[in-house]
């Protein structure tokens, strides 16, 4: 049936009469089928009764209902999500209620008439770049741990290009919407890999399709107002990620030329993968490695590992441009530091990447680059502390060439006698009845109420909206349970929450001044979880991830605000994509990550999963911790030696690994690359030399350390057509994949 709902949702037309009868045909093949499910015996399922009653409202309202207002999309959002988590809570979301929802979805975007900059080729471009861009951030993340969006704004340039003329509006929509799908969708996705590495007896029953979805959309739905009253506070930071993206969206009325280069690499790495794939498929024989792909013909070949060598990945190799040498580097030195363990101590025996990656030798090396990392991250946040002295010069110095809102303002203090009326006028301000008031206005107007505050969003939204997160947590995963094996502590919840909206904030700070995601206030909450509540590892890593994501959805939306005020995109239709895109890392990119699951599984060299490889050594170690064990000692190294002897032995590894990271940090290179290249197979890092020599040879034609003035443009031009090539590669790749994935998955619910 949803073969059926795209097909006919393709042929509608644009005539009014004849698009209601083509919604009515649509709707009433529905509700046939519906009525054929009963037939057959299914009558007194509680999904199939409400996708009937939907079906017979949406017919209804296909013939003679007038066409869909704002406030119709808001209510159904709210009834969707209503339906969608009543169906996961209960147990009973099956193929009819899929239908159901789908039937919603084509008649609010059929029957909408919606305003520029939220056009429906604004609108369909954008999930359709969301869902290659939500497929490449899974892809990295389980790859190589490290996830670099690159090109959004570059295919939805060329695709509305295409389309007709090109605005920076329509494009600034398109990104918010592909890229908030991506970083939602990337919050939670160290659960599910964690559960199976580490639980693998409760993961075939606990990570299924709606466990995914749940997990995903109530952190994604909550998260996304939580830090929006306190979008003024970050409006003077220098958001070193989003002006440059903000300067090419404005700048890319893209020239033909332009164009030409990424369909080219598109074209060259679609192409090579697309034949890869098929190879695969006929010989029935895995092509992910060299030389191991070359098994055919040498069967020798097939002796080494699939995890040495060289990936045959153009995404994989182009990525490595994109980080830069350096970094490519360093994370090799990982890989070789990994190999040079697999030689020694495992004697180079061919056993599976899995196997080897929990050699707790690694693991105590990644805890030791780890440990640097906070470390520096911690000092580093010290010298950012200005002594008295310091701060009167800064206050006292005057900005020169920038704006008046770059220098520093100090409020005039408020006399005593003016105390009480403050006080007075804050107690009113926050009074329970100037809420009510506030709330009814917002459901009556909701326009009118932003209008009249300014597009600022109160504060009692976020106290709300974290609520209303702990209460549901509550409600599913302490009451409910309907999740086989997960059961989570309704003090976690209490505890962990409030948390979470401070570490929101300090993530927004670190990536608004430096455009780097660095957050671990809310990760201190698996210390007494762990430690006091003895909470299980599936329940410590689901409750993690939700924490995690929550702030992932806050920063999206507060990315793209930025993004939309640099772009001239008011904020409502700002949050309006936002959500749009939150609401397709819900559903298509859990699909994605549950098919992934099932057709290749985490923890393999296809998808190691690091992040996911660390955070649960680290629960672990943790749990250890509680039992008295220490880490590591669960696996007998040596046989005969004493425990305290294979501690000694492991913790040197974990000196040694904070003393590298150390040297590396003082060298100016990035530890957490070190850490990266410890957890991904060295066939990954080797691919990514080659990207990684390409950005070198160009640094080289640069002069990174004496540009020369006259050179500048020229090499520019090149770097740029360099750039716009490889990101095509890594579009291309990304795009035959969440093919392959798709199809993948329809084969799956078909058979």
């Amino acid at each position: 049936m949803s073969g059926l709902y795209a097909l006919e949702a393709g042929a509608l037309i644009q005539d009014h009469k004849s698009t209601r009868m083509s919604l009515a045909g649509l709707f009433g093949a529905g509700l046939f089928y519906t009525i054929v499910v009963m037939i057959e015996g299914r009558w007194s399922d509680p999904s199939v009764i409400l996708a009937a009653i939907t079906e017979i409202c949406l017919l209804v309202a296909a013939l003679i209902r007038p066409p869909v207002t704002k406030r119709d999309v808001g209510i159904a959002i709210l009834g969707l999500t209503l339906y969608i988590y009543l169906s996961v809570a209960l147990g009973i979301l099956t193929e009819l209620t899929v239908m159901a929802i789908g039937g919603i979805v084509i008649y609010l975007l059929v029957m909408i008439q919606p305003k520029f900059p939220l056009t429906k080729r604004a609108i369909s471009t954008g999930i359709g770049v969301g869902i290659v861009m939500t497929f490449l951030g899974i892809y990295l993340a389980l790859k190589i741990g490290v996830v670099y969006f690159v090109g959004a704004e570059m295919l939805g340039a060329i695709i509305l290009g295409v389309r007709g003329k090109y605005t920076k509006e329509e494009n600034t929509i398109v990104v918010a919407i592909a890229n908030g799908s991506s970083m939602i969708s990337m919050g939670v996705l160290i659960t599910f890999p964690a559960i199976e590495i580490f639980a693998p007896d409760v993961a075939p029953a606990l990570i299924t399709y709606p466990f995914i979805v749940f997990v995903t959309g109530v952190s994604a739905i909550f998260g996304l107002l939580l830090l929006a009253p306190m979008r003024n506070r970050f409006e003077s930071q220098p958001w070193p990620q989003v002006k440059p993206q903000a300067e090419c969206i404005i700048s890319m009325g893209l020239d033909d030329e332009a164009k030409k280069e990424v369909v080219t690499g598109l074209a060259i790495s679609g192409t090579w993968v697309g034949a890869t794939r098929a190879a695969e498929m006929t010989t029935g024989t895995t092509l992910a490695s060299f030389p191991r792909l070359l098994r055919p013909i040498i069967p020798p070949a097939g002796a080494v590992p699939d995890w040495i060598g060289m990936s045959n990945s153009p995404l994989v190799a182009a990525i490595g441009f994109f980080m830069g040498w350096k970094r490519v580097l360093t994370l090799v030195l990982g890989s070789v530091i990994s190999l040079l363990i697999w030689v020694v101590l495992e004697g180079a025996q061919p056993v599976s990447y899995g196997v080897h990656l929990h050699r707790p030798e690694i693991l105590y090396l990644a805890l030791g680059v780890f440990a640097t990392i906070v470390t520096n991250d911690v000092l580093s946040r010290e010298d950012d502390k200005l002594s008295v002295q310091e701060f009167q010069a800064l206050v006292n110095q005057q900005a020169v060439g920038g704006e008046p809102s770059e220098g520093i303002v100090i409020d005039t203090p408020h006399k005593a006698s003016e105390v009480p009326n403050l006080m007075k006028l804050r107690k009113e301000l926050f009074s329970m009845e100037s809420i009510k008031s506030e709330i009814r206005f917002l459901i009556e107007n909701p326009r009118e109420f932003m209008r009249a505050r300014g597009g600022i969003v109160p504060p009692w939204v976020a106290l709300l909206s974290i609520s209303l997160f702990t209460i549901v947590g509550i409600v599913v995963f302490f009451i409910i349970r309907p999740f086989t094996g997960l059961e989570i502590h309704w003090s976690l919840f209490v505890l962990g929450a409030p948390l979470a909206l401070a570490s929101a904030y300090f993530t927004a700070k670190s990536i608004s001044e430096t455009g780097m995601l660095a957050g671990y206030v809310s990760d201190l909450v698996a210390i007494p979880a762990i430690l006091f509540f003895r909470a299980t590892f599936q329940a410590v890593t689901t409750f993690m991830s939700m924490l995690g994501a929550l702030q992932d959805a806050a920063v999206a939306l507060l990315v793209h605000l930025k993004l939309g005020q640099l772009t001239g995109v008011r904020g409502r239709d700002i949050f309006k994509a936002v959500f749009l895109g939150a609401m397709l890392g819900t559903f298509v990119g859990s699909l994605m990550t549950y098919m992934i699951y099932r057709t290749y599984h985490f923890g393999t060299t296809e998808f190691p999963a690091p992040a996911a490889q660390l955070f649960g050594f680290l629960v672990i170690s943790l749990q250890g911790l509680g039992n008295l064990v220490l880490p590591g000692m669960d696996q007998e190294l040596f046989p005969g030696v004493s425990p305290v002897i294979q501690f000694l032995y492991l913790l040197v590894f974990g000196i040694v690994g904070y003393l590298l990271g150390r040297e590396l940090h003082r060298r100016g290179l990035s530890p957490m690359s070190l850490v990266v290249g410890l957890l991904i197979p060295p066939a990954t890092s080797a691919a990514m030399l080659l990207g990684g020599l390409v950005d070198y040879r160009l640094k080289k034609e640069e002069g990174y350390e004496n540009t020369v003035p006259e050179r500048i443009d020229t090499i520019e031009m090149k770097r740029n057509r360099t750039s716009r090539i490889l990101s095509g590669m890594v579009a291309g790749e990304a795009i035959v994949t969440v093919i392959w994935v798709l199809w993948s998955a329809t084969l799956f619910i078909l058979g």
